[in-house]
């Protein structure tokens, strides 16, 4: 919500804690047929994406997603050329896509039409990377599209809100069993799975709809300051299960990490490490 003196607060979990921060100014709001877009302005933050009042990214902390979103499929799915990614129409997680060589072809499938458009506008670090030769745009359910393409993809990332409005289908067994069908053979997926701090039976009963489609789940933790508790999962399955800290490909993320604030090997394999309490609750 937006208080009086230009103040913004994110309330978490039935108001037991929130994200606040001051706002400059407000740079972009309409709503679009799913949600409503808005991009403000903080002086340490930078530029703010807020989808129905909650925060989507920041110019300051974006990175710590992208990273571990992108490179930690990529880095596990043999020579990644062709990859997906449904939501992500900010463009950040195209940009980690095409640090990895041998890319051919990258799918960015949004279905908000309006998210590009404020991306564009007010994240070009980001959405630049829309516009290069080896980038299809498509603005489209991901749920369909990823339905009518089988056995295409070396890696699909799923760049989704929270389990709510048009992204409650994106969480389903039914759209995991077709992410799976969407792989090649050797293929690797990962999704945002929420904050196991603030939110364990949703992060459980996901990872566990995961394994129910792929036979394998490999939850992983990342620091994001501006989301939730601080503490966010992502979750890696694979068409055919592998070790996912040992079996990657290390000369590639060696280069890619490089072109990285957060990724690098030591994190890739350090990841997979869970708390007890994460462990117990799976």
């Amino acid at each position: 919500m937006m208080m009086p003196d230009s103040w913004f607060i994110e309330e978490f979990e039935g108001r037991v804690g929130a994200l606040s921060f001051h706002v400059d100014e407000v740079l972009f709001e309409k709503k679009s047929m799913y949600q409503n877009v808005k991009v403000v302005k903080n002086s340490f933050f930078g530029n703010v994406m807020l989808l129905d009042d909650l925060v989507m990214l920041t110019d300051k902390d974006e990175f710590f997603y992208h990273d571990m979103l992108v490179h930690v499929p990529m880095a596990c799915a043999d020579s990644p050329e062709n990859v997906l990614i449904v939501g992500g129409g900010d463009g950040g997680s195209v940009r980690e896509m095409l640090k990895h060589p041998g890319v051919r072809r990258v799918v960015l499938c949004e279905i908000d039409g309006m998210v590009i458009e404020a991306a564009r506008e007010f994240f070009p670090a980001l959405s630049s990377y829309l516009d290069d030769g080896r980038v299809e745009v498509v603005v489209a359910d991901g749920i369909e599209y990823v339905r009518a393409h089988k056995n295409e993809f070396d890696c699909i990332c799923i760049d989704s809100t929270d389990p709510i409005g048009p992204a409650v289908g994106l969480f389903s067994t039914e759209f995991y069993g077709n992410i799976r069908d969407a792989l090649t053979d050797r293929g690797a997926m990962s999704a945002q799975t929420e904050s196991p701090a603030w939110s364990l039976e949703q992060f459980s009963s996901i990872v566990h709809n995961m394994r129910q489609s792929f036979g394998n789940a490999y939850p992983y933790l990342v620091p994001i300051p501006c989301y939730p508790s601080g503490l966010w999962s992502c979750t890696l399955c694979f068409k055919q299960d592998r070790n996912p800290a040992e079996d990657f490909d290390r000369k590639r993320t060696e280069l890619v990490s490089e072109k990285c604030r957060y990724y690098n090997t030591d994190i890739h394999r350090a990841c997979f490490t869970l708390p007890n309490f994460v462990k117990q609750a799976l």
